[in-house]
């Protein structure tokens, strides 16, 4: 049992649902027209199939529109082009053709003469009517009007033949009409319609036709005074007239604005919130240094070999004690050369006098740099170097002062430009007992500790500046060598401070993290059966231990990963197939996507609601994943 909806061409889809609802069996026939509203659009297909769903039809459609059939098809909906052995239909169509049959019949009968037509003529108007005739007589020239006599015609002697069909057709209806409108209908035979004619063409001679023609047709000074009268007539218009015309135009006005604003004004803004799904594996991947390009189905990426030292510089307080006489003064002085380009060296007990005239002497000889240009200005060449005091006393623990070399002053300007500058204050001369610092080992240790931790805490950001900050830096992929320790001071020697500074120098293998996502991806869709379109940013990767070979350039990286799967949204077709759409239907169709969890939607002015505008650039679509 199934039962059958013969749909219009213009019937909205919500009545087309309605009808749906209403049915009596579990399997329902649509009859649709060709270039019916219901097959123009797929939105109104879909939600046809999701109602029928819903209350568990079995739908078909049946329709000979081509482009109809192919939605029908795409949206998941049964589709014939005829159908055959439906008894209703047969039924139907017999009494049309029986309908069909009595009306031949009837045009049959009206063409013989036979039918009823004639009994409908005899009815309209009366058996005998009369006009009036005119009878002249000719004198002179001139006809004069004697009398007037009433002529009777009678229509039971003059029968008229149609032959044309569609006379008869169109007359039968029209009595049929003026039999329901109770409308009399006077039939005017032909010969009277030529009689009238005839006194019509009749025209009376008349001698005096000139002043005839000057009675109807006016003089040129009279017709330029019409003109003129014409002109100046003023057409006043009413005060109540002229409300109802101000009202009417403000009416107007209002209605077209409102229209414009309805059409032009509003916005809306639809938020698609997108149901999270996610994909996790777990696998490796393998990075070698000799690779240019990635290879998707080795699972092989282009990875890079580092090599950097690692330096820190650090000065430290010494915290030895000893107790000292006729002790030299000590400390550190930093030697400038802006005379020449050329390197000076300095022997060992090179003499430095100060500004207060005290001596001191070199204690290890040094080479100073000469000048070089930097930004185009001449910059002097330093170097720090250890001086001790000539004498002995605690005269000689001077401030921080500028000394000069009396060897240079056979040359003046080498001796002006030769100079020594001390930063801190120079110590351990004395006269009698004193207490003075000194290196110990316990500070020599203590300095070499924090200087590991230092280097272990700068040498990965280290490598981030020389590979890229981009980057998966692993701890089983990076080779540290010992590090290597200088001291500004030896042990026990009398200072305040000392400066020490640890190198070390690592080794590591890299690959970069954008490439590294690529390829998880692709091995995330790959473990979905390809169906999945996983977002990049979105994944997230634990690693485990890696296989690193530093001689051969290649690390093996075991992780697991996880991505979230694009949502399947097309914003462009949404936009196109949801505008001037009513919200409700909009709704409808958005439901029709699976990866949709709701929507939100916000229109400007928030007074207009209901309806999405039907222009493109007034809806904004956005997606919230």
């Amino acid at each position: 049992m199934h039962q059958t909806f013969y749909i219009d061409i213009d019937e909205e889809i919500t009545s087309i649902v309605e009808r749906l609802k209403e049915a009596q069996t579990r399997e329902v026939i649509m009859v649709v027209p060709k270039r019916a509203l219901l097959i123009q659009s797929i939105v109104n297909l879909r939600i046809l199939k999701k109602e029928a769903d819903e209350v568990g039809l079995q739908l078909m459609v049946v329709t000979q529109d081509k482009l109809g059939k192919i939605l029908i098809e795409k949206a998941g909906i049964l589709v014939q082009q005829k159908m055959d052995n439906i008894a209703d239909e047969e039924i139907n169509l017999n009494e049309q053709n029986n309908e069909k049959e009595r009306n031949s019949q009837e045009i049959r009968k009206e063409l013989d003469g036979t039918n009823e037509v004639d009994g409908h003529l005899d009815q309209i108007g009366s058996a005998h009517y009369f006009y009036e005739e005119e009878v002249v007589k000719q004198d002179d020239k001139k006809l004069i009007p004697l009398r007037k006599k009433k002529v009777a015609h009678s229509l039971a002697g003059e029968k008229e033949k149609i032959t044309n069909k569609e006379l008869i057709l169109n007359s039968q209806k029209g009595l049929r009409k003026s039999r329901q409108s109770n409308i009399d209908i006077n039939v005017v035979p032909q010969n009277l319609v030529s009689i009238e004619n005839t006194r019509q063409d009749n025209q009376f001679y008349n001698p005096n036709n000139e002043k005839l023609e000057k009675f109807f047709k006016p003089s040129e000074k009279e017709r330029r005074s019409l003109k003129k009268k014409e002109k100046k007539q003023d057409y006043k218009i009413s005060s109540k007239t002229r409300q109802r015309f101000l009202i009417f135009g403000t009416l107007f006005l209002i209605v077209i604005g409102a229209i414009g604003a309805y059409l032009f004004v509003p916005k809306v803004k639809i938020n698609i919130i997108t149901k999270i799904k996610s994909k996790t594996i777990d696998s490796k991947i393998i990075g070698r240094t000799d690779l240019y390009s990635a290879d998707i189905k080795k699972e092989i990426i282009p990875a890079q070999k580092v090599e950097t030292t690692v330096e820190v510089k650090k000065t430290y307080s010494a915290t030895g004690e000893k107790t000292v006489s006729n002790q030299k003064a000590r400390g550190m002085i930093t030697i400038y050369n802006e005379y020449s380009t050329h390197a000076q060296p300095l022997v060992a007990t090179t003499r430095f006098v100060s500004e207060g005239g005290k001596l001191f002497r070199l204690v290890h000889g040094v080479t100073v740099p000469g000048t070089s240009m930097q930004d185009g200005q001449i910059k002097a060449g330093t170097i720090e170097a250890q001086v001790v005091a000539d004498e002995a006393g605690s005269e000689f623990n001077i401030q921080p002062t500028k000394f000069t070399i009396p060897g240079f002053k056979s040359t003046p300007s080498k001796y002006s430009k030769f100079y020594a500058q001390s930063k801190k204050v120079m110590s351990g001369g004395g006269d009698g007992n004193q207490k003075v610092h000194i290196v110990t080992q316990s500070d020599i240790d203590k300095a070499k500790k924090e200087a590991l931790v230092s280097l272990n805490n700068s040498y990965k950001q280290k490598i981030k500046e020389v590979a890229g900050k981009d980057i998966i830096l692993l701890d089983d992929a990076i080779d540290k060598k010992e590090a290597t320790y200088k001291l500004s001071n030896s042990l026990d020697e009398i200072v305040d401070s000392f400066q020490l500074t640890a190198s070390m120098k690592v080794t590591a293998i890299v690959v970069q993290r954008d490439k590294l996502k690529k390829m998880i991806a692709q091995m995330l869709a790959k473990a979905g059966n390809g169906q999945a379109d996983i977002k990049v940013d979105s994944i997230t990767i634990d690693f485990g231990k890696a296989n690193v070979d530093f001689e051969k350039g290649t690390i093996d990286m075991r992780f697991q990963a996880k991505g979230e799967i694009k949502p399947n949204v097309d914003i462009a077709t949404i936009k196109k197939d949801i505008l001037g759409k009513s919200e409700s239907v909009m709704k409808a169709y958005l439901s029709t996507y699976p990866d949709i969890d709701k929507i939100d939607v916000q229109y400007r002015p928030s007074f207009i609601q209901g309806r999405i505008p039907f222009q493109e650039k007034r809806v904004e679509i956005t997606l919230d994943r």
